[in-house]
C-alpha cells in the first residue's frame, strides 16, 4: 500500500496571547483548531520579562512536541515571544496585529517610531511599573468589532501588565530564519497600521484583515482556517 494513502498529521499549533490578556483569549481559537484535530499548546506569560515569557512560550511547545517543529501564533506583543523561540521547535511564524522585532529593538521602541495609537490613552498606571487598561475603554480599544456582550466577556478576562518586558530587547529574531505570515489589521486602535505594515515587509507572507486588535475574536474563523491551512502544509 502506498505511503501516501493516508493524509500527513497536522503540525501542532502555539498560541501566544499579548500584554493585559491571558491564555483565555484564544478558548474560541484553541477549540476550533482542536474540532479540526489540530494539536494545541495555549502559552501563559506574565512571567516578568521578555526571556520568562519566551522560556514560557517554549515550555508550552513541549505538550505538542510529538507533532514535530509548530505553527507559532503570536498576538501583539506576543509576537516579540514568538521571535525568540529556537528555530529548530518552529516551522511557520504567524504575527496576528503583532510586534515583530529584530535583535535589539523593543516592543517599546517600535510603538514610538510609529504614529500614536489609542493605547496611550487607556492605559492606567506607570508604563514602567505595572499598568492596567481603563475598563470603560478597553472594549472600543481591543474589541470594536464585536457585540456589546462578547466584548465584555473578554474585557472581564483582561489582567494587569508587568511593562518591563515591554522596554527588553529581542536577543534573537527567528523570523530571519524560519517562513512568516503577518496578518495586518487595517482598524488596530493599539498597534498602528503603519508600524504593522512596516512588519509586513519583514515576513514571507502578508495578509490583510479589516479586523480591530482582538483578531483572535472579531476574526475567529479567518484565524482558524489561516491556522489550520499552515498545520497542514
Amino acid at each position: 500500500m502506498s505511503t501516501n494513502t493516508f493524509p500527513t498529521a497536522p503540525r501542532g499549533v502555539l498560541l501566544v496571547h499579548g500584554a493585559w490578556h491571558s491564555g483565555r483569549a484564544w478558548n474560541g481559537v484553541a477549540a476550533g483548531l482542536r474540532a479540526q484535530g489540530v494539536p494545541v499548546a495555549v502559552a501563559e506569560l506574565h512571567r516578568g520579562s521578555l526571556a520568562g515569557d519566551v522560556a514560557a512560550a517554549e515550555a508550552a511547545l513541549d505538550d505538542i512536541a510529538g507533532s514535530g517543529p509548530a505553527v507559532v501564533c503570536g498576538h501583539s506583543y506576543g509576537g516579540a515571544v514568538i521571535s525568540g523561540l529556537p528555530p529548530r521547535k518552529v516551522a511557520h511564524l504567524v504575527y496576528l496585529a503583532a510586534m515583530m522585532p529584530d535583535v535589539g529593538e523593543t516592543s517599546f521602541g517600535l510603538l514610538a517610531q510609529a504614529p500614536p495609537s489609542d493605547l496611550g490613552a487607556c492605559m492606567i498606571g506607570d508604563i514602567t511599573g505595572t499598568t492596567t487598561i481603563d475598563p470603560a475603554r478597553a472594549g472600543s480599544l481591543f474589541h470594536g468589532q464585536l457585540d456589546a456582550d462578547r466584548r465584555i466577556r473578554h474585557v472581564t478576562e483582561l489582567v494587569p501588565q508587568v511593562m518591563e518586558a515591554g522596554h527588553q530587547a529581542a536577543v534573537t529574531a527567528v523570523w530571519h530564519s524560519r517562513p512568516s505570515t503577518y496578518v495586518r489589521c487595517t482598524d488596530d486602535r493599539v498597534v498602528h497600521p503603519e508600524l504593522q505594515r512596516r512588519f509586513t515587509q519583514r515576513a514571507t507572507h502578508t495578509v490583510t484583515w479589516h479586523s480591530d486588535h482582538g483578531a483572535f475574536a472579531s476574526h475567529e474563523s479567518d484565524t482558524i482556517a489561516l491556522l489550520t491551512m499552515l498545520a497542514r502544509l
